[in-house]
């Protein structure tokens, strides 16, 4: 299972989204942030995004190095 996780340049980054109104990352982040990390359908779910749009989004972050993709063995049930 994978799940994503704030890094310290993600948490830098907020500020500046939210000036330039990219407001949808912004809001992933802080999410991140106050959850500790979450999989892909917890962020569709809590940022009102179908999957595919909370996937390319996470994958853009993460390419930006502003959050981390962690792989754990646990899967979901």
């Amino acid at each position: 299972m994978e799940y994503y996780v704030l890094t310290q340049s993600g948490r830098e980054a907020i500020p500046v989204l939210q000036k330039t109104e990219r407001n949808d990352e912004a809001n992933i982040l802080e999410h991140l942030g106050k959850a500790d990390g979450a999989t892909v359908e917890q962020v569709a779910d809590e940022m009102h995004l179908d999957k595919k749009t909370a996937y390319d989004k996470l994958r853009s972050l993460s390419a930006n190095r502003w959050v981390w993709q962690k792989m754990t063995k646990l899967t979901p049930f």
